[in-house]
């Protein structure tokens, strides 16, 4: 037999297999030789001491790494994003956010995951964006909930806080500045500072000038930099203004221009501009002409737009009955600050100066355009405040499929369950006659199983129903809030929603029941009135509201949802009434409106009436209505204190 042959096959086989050894071998020390490579050159970057220069070494770092596994790559892109905002390029900086969300996505990392949404939310921060960044810094905090970090929720949920107030929604403000607050620990002083901060902004804006004091102390005691600490101490000394309590203030004033030179330019810049301004205002003779103008130029020369803002405002105030003409100037140079910084309120603030100082034949158009501006503002406060209801809204959609998910699973489970039994039974059978006894013991307990699994599925879903119905209401008020800039399609979507929810209870979505929840209370009814009706609310500051239990404040504050909700839908009423008296232990609330009424028919056919009096009933109360088609509709509640 001729070997040969098979000798050089053997020998070709031998020849392949070490030649695919030594590829292999080769590739690994290719690839670990560019791993430390990417190493060197971040390790270069990040030593580098020119902010371009660091990102120049990083791109050479990226391009070493061919496999986007590698655990090297999100750090790397951490860096790089965190030098772009520096440098203001903040396209480059969303753009390798998203690359970074994508890479931890990939390589199932959470802690990356949420770090990309945050360099993402820091971004629009920086643009002005308030809404993304509210959007990313949520989806920030949901991941670091997930993972038990709560330090890194508490900080996403401050910054959340952050962009809620500068959008002036003051009340959602103050509530996650206030959840922050619950997951942030002595170690996380700034966000801490920065949560009482928002509080106090929040109390300021809505009048309540004390409340924002004792926060802005709050604020000060967890400041770690002296520019923070003087910050503080300006809003305390601007709030104290607001009160007429000016010498309290200018001593504060006078207090921070001293240690001014611990901070920066703009920063001495607002506080002597605060100090002379408040001086005029103790003071209309004061001459304090030269601070305001020394002020104004040290914004001018640092290029500090905003603060240019107030300095233009306090000079047109201060030559308003010393010159008119310059009070137009300053006017006049407030609006074009205002537009080049995109500040709406300030050029309404501006416009309204203007309306004053200008001759007859301007002021109409100035008028006009002062409406359109205030009307544009007002509808940009509620679209702002409705997606951040929306974005939270989807998260918990999300979470309900989720669970929807999981009772699907449930279903199948306890199907496959009753298969089995099933097939036991049956197997079971043959034996009758022999085991008949034993058979019939065994049958009872697995018919009982059966039951008390299907009993438990019914309280699940029963449950479920009752999730889905806490969130009626508030897609109905999400509805009135856009329904005038919202796509159609997208109307239509929250309207199936909402009728398929309609008709369930909503008892337990979060309703602040402590000092907040009058405000909480009186916004909502508020905002959920349709712009074509006026609603009047009296008496509600006399009653006694701590004396209420948690439980009555839950089913009045639904109640009274639902009566505005059923009026927007049916009544066609353009003035509402809403009267609360106390009177011998009972908490009195007449409900009035002249909408079109109702038969007594019609209105003990709908679930609406019989869900307000069910919810009624259960705490004791007493529910009476009294309409008449053409002739409005009527409700008396009386609750017992």
């Amino acid at each position: 037999m001729n070997l040969r042959p098979l000798i050089c096959v053997f020998g070709l086989l031998i020849l392949l297999i070490a030649a695919c050894n030594r590829s292999n071998s080769f590739s690994e020390n290719s690839n670990a030789i560019r791993q430390d490579a990417a190493s060197i050159f971040f390790d270069k970057g990040k030593a580098a001491k020119d902010f371009r220069e660091k990102i120049s070494f990083f791109n050479k770092a990226l391009r070493e790494l061919e496999f986007k596994t590698d655990t090297l790559i999100p750090d790397i892109l951490d860096y790089k994003i965190y030098y772009h905002v520096s440098l203001k390029e903040y396209d480059s900086s969303l753009y390798f956010s998203d690359s970074l969300i994508n890479t931890a996505r990939a390589q199932q990392d959470s802690t990356y995951l949420a770090k990309g949404y945050y360099r993402k939310a820091s971004a629009f921060r920086n643009m002005n964006q308030y809404e993304k960044q509210f959007e990313n810094s949520f989806a920030s905090r949901e991941i670091y909930l997930k993972i038990d970090d709560s330090s890194n929720a508490g900080r996403r949920t401050s910054e959340m806080a952050t962009a809620q107030s500068q959008l002036t929604d003051y009340i959602g403000a103050q509530e996650t500045a206030t959840e922050a607050l619950k997951y942030l620990t002595d170690s996380d002083s700034a966000y801490i500072s920065s949560a009482y901060n928002t509080i106090a902004t929040a109390y300021r804006n809505q009048g309540f000038y004390q409340d924002a004091v004792k926060e802005w102390r709050n604020a000060l005691k967890y400041a770690t930099r002296t520019r923070d600490s003087l910050s503080n101490l300006n809003n305390i000394a601007l709030t104290l203004q607001d009160q007429k309590e000016y010498e309290e203030a200018l001593e504060i004033f006078r207090n921070i221009i001293d240690r001014s030179n611990q901070t920066t330019k703009t920063s001495k810049a607002r506080f002597i501009d605060n100090y002379a301004y408040t001086k005029w205002l103790q003071d209309s003779s004061a001459i304090v002409i030269d601070e305001l103008l020394q002020a104004a130029a040290i914004r001018r020369d640092e290029n500090d737009q905003n603060g240019l803002l107030a300095s233009y405002d306090h000079l047109s105030d201060y030559y308003q009955f010393k010159s008119k003409r310059l009070s137009k100037i300053y006017a006049d140079s407030l609006l074009q600050t205002a537009q080049n910084t995109n500040s709406k309120t300030a050029q309404l603030n501006a416009l309204q100066k203007l309306i004053q100082l200008s001759p007859s034949n301007e002021i109409k158009d100035l008028s006009k355009r002062y409406i359109q501006l205030n009307d544009s503002i007002r509808k940009e406060n509620i679209r702002a405040k409705n997606v951040f209801s929306k974005i939270k809204y989807d998260e918990e959609q999300k979470q309900r499929e989720i669970y929807n998910l999981e009772a699907k699973t449930l279903k199948q489970q306890i199907e496959t369950e009753d298969l089995r039994n099933q097939t036991i039974i049956l197997s079971l059978g043959g034996l009758l006659l022999l085991v008949s006894s034993g058979f019939g013991f065994y049958y009872l307990r697995q018919k009982h199983s059966r039951e008390k699994i299907r009993e438990t599925h019914k309280t699940e879903t029963r449950i479920s129903k009752k999730i889905h119905d806490e969130l009626a209401n508030d897609v109905y008020n999400v509805m009135s809030g856009i329904q005038d800039i919202a796509p159609n399609d997208t109307m239509d979507k929250l309207e199936n929603i909402y009728k398929r929810t309609r008709n369930i209870s909503r008892e337990n979505s979060s309703i602040p029941l402590g000092v907040n929840y009058l405000t909480h209370l009186v916004s909502t009814l508020s905002s959920s009135i349709s712009e074509n009706t006026r609603l009047i609310l009296r008496g509600e500051e006399s009653i006694k509201w701590g004396s209420l239990s948690p439980e009555k404040k839950i089913i009045l504050y639904r109640v009274l949802q639902e009566m505005i909700i059923n009026m927007n839908k049916h009544s066609q009423a353009s003035l509402v009434a809403i009267i609360f008296s106390e009177e011998k232990n009972l908490l009195k609330i007449q409900y009035s409106d002249n909408g079109v009424g109702v038969s007594n028919e019609s209105l003990r056919s709908g679930n609406g009436i019989l869900n307000m009096e069910n919810r009624i009933y259960s705490i004791n109360g007493k529910l009476n209505f009294e309409t008449e088609p053409g002739k409005g509709f009527k409700i008396l509640i009386q609750i017992p204190l």
